[in-house]
């Protein structure tokens, strides 16, 4: 296959031919094109590594089409869709509220679930999916009472065990949505149940997107016994990271730190009691992701992983400099989509003050002390250039990046399935992404649109 007319930057030099053989990008070029029996005129178009979301929840896709999808609602039109909802279901489910961006900055709460459907189950996860609220029924049902409905953390974790929506999700969907946005590759993160539905697709060759397994703690024992690593799989599926919790949200009031009301919130874990867990794992082949957005959890995780290599802190949001100095063989991954609430007057305000407006998500100085950085999207949304507009375009001199730094850090997660990933470079595994305008002279990347995206050769989506 033979893409031509093309724009293409590969280490600051400008090429304009790709030459795909198989599944691998066979030449790269300029002037002349070889002589290919299929070939397509880009017109322009740029070509880029295939976007790798370096934290996600496939899950949470399969959920928000499955389910009710309240992302970008107002408060009274999610009452609207329960009331309507209410005369078709027997049970509502749905998740993406978000109240920060409401002119009444409250919770949903019990009172206004129940009024809207009583006699239903109604279920709604706040988008972080650190938080939820029930009516009354569903308290009835679950054997969980609060005054507002509102549940969080474990208590939300054991509704969600009880309900057991990974049966019924609809992961090709999910994929499909993933390939449409440039996705070629996620890190995902999941429980057991949905692991084996991944390895049952696979057995059906299903799989379109590459897909890194990690799994959570009630699933660790199983994943010991038989004795699987990190790592362990083929080109489209492997078994990933054991994933940890040091601390819940910002959003919800979990997060690790002291809050502008003088709360302060402890970490979940202790640093030593992380260590016992993470040398375990470690010494069986298994890599630890831990999830650590309070600069009081990020302590804690840097203690614990003292420095070795391969295991990762997931989303480092209110990191400061000592931490960024003491990751040395730690990576971390980082969700650049969470910059929406770090906006004067936003969440981040609200709920921290103003000293961290400047200072939360600092890849610029995470890039500038030569630390990993991964990026991905928690479905917040899932959406790679959204991300990458809001970090090339904060006003915050301590996150604002390069395009090419940020569409770097939104690919270099594919490495791990090997060295051949996430770049466009001869010999390389051709998993690419064509974005239709010339991506780099955008101001604007979110506006760009994807054309094509190419997983191991072969053209898996196109908007044409």
């Amino acid at each position: 296959m033979f893409l031509y007319k093309a724009t293409i930057m590969v280490d600051g030099e400008d090429y304009e031919y790709i030459v795909i053989r198989k599944n691998k990008i066979d030449k790269i070029g300029r002037g002349t094109p070889p002589d290919e029996a299929k070939r397509i005129d880009l017109k322009g178009a740029t070509i880029l590594p295939g976007f790798c979301d370096s934290h996600t929840h496939l899950s949470n896709i399969a959920l928000l089409h499955s389910y009710l999808d309240l992302a970008g609602k107002s408060r009274d039109e999610i009452i609207r869709i329960l009331r309507e909802e209410c005369k078709r279901k027997r049970i509502l489910i749905g998740r993406g509220w978000d109240e920060s961006f409401w002119d009444r900055k409250e919770y949903l709460n019990k009172e206004e679930l129940d009024s809207a459907c009583s006699d239903k189950l109604v279920f709604l996860i706040r988008e972080d999916g650190h938080l939820a609220v029930m009516n009354s029924y569903a308290e009835k049902k679950f054997g969980i009472f609060t005054e507002d409905g509102v549940v969080k953390e474990q208590d939300l974790e054991k509704i969600l065990k009880k309900l057991n929506l990974s049966q019924t999700l609809d992961f090709h969907f999910a994929q499909e949505y993933a390939l449409s946005k440039g996705i070629t590759c996620v890190h995902d993160f999941a429980n057991i149940n949905t692991l084996k539905r991944y390895m049952d697709m696979h057995r059906r060759m299903e799989l379109k997107i590459r897909i890194y397994a990690s799994f959570y703690r009630d699933s660790y024992s199983l994943i010991r016994k038989v004795g699987l690593y990190s790592g362990y799989g083929d080109d489209f599926l492997r078994i990933g990271a054991l994933k940890l919790f040091a601390d819940g949200s910002i959003g919800a009031k979990t997060a690790s730190t002291e809050y502008v009301d003088g709360e302060r919130v402890e970490p979940m874990w202790s640093w030593k009691k992380l260590r016992r867990i993470v040398k375990n794992a470690n010494s069986m082949g298994i890599r630890v992701f831990t999830h650590a957005i309070g600069n009081f959890a990020i302590e804690e995780v840097l203690k614990a992983y003292n420095g070795t290599t391969g295991n990762r802190i997931e989303h480092f949001e209110l990191a400061l400099k000592d931490h960024i100095e003491s990751l040395n063989g730690t990576s971390v991954s980082m969700q650049p989509n969470f910059l929406k609430w770090a906006k004067k007057g936003g969440l981040y305000e609200e709920k921290l003050g103003s000293w961290w407006l400047e200072r939360n998500n600092p890849y610029r100085e995470i890039l500038d002390e030569e630390k990993a950085l991964l990026f991905g999207s928690d479905c917040m949304p899932m959406d790679p250039l959204f991300g990458i507009e809001l970090a090339v375009n904060s006003e915050y001199d301590a996150q604002r990046i390069s395009l090419e730094e940020a569409v770097k850090a939104y690919t270099r997660g594919a490495k791990y399935f090997g060295s051949n990933y996430g770049e466009i470079k001869e010999g390389n595994i051709a998993d690419i992404v064509v974005i239709k305008e010339n991506f780099w002279d955008m101001k604007n990347p979110r506006n760009a649109k994807v054309w094509m995206t190419m997983v191991d050769g072969k053209i898996m989506y196109t908007s044409q």
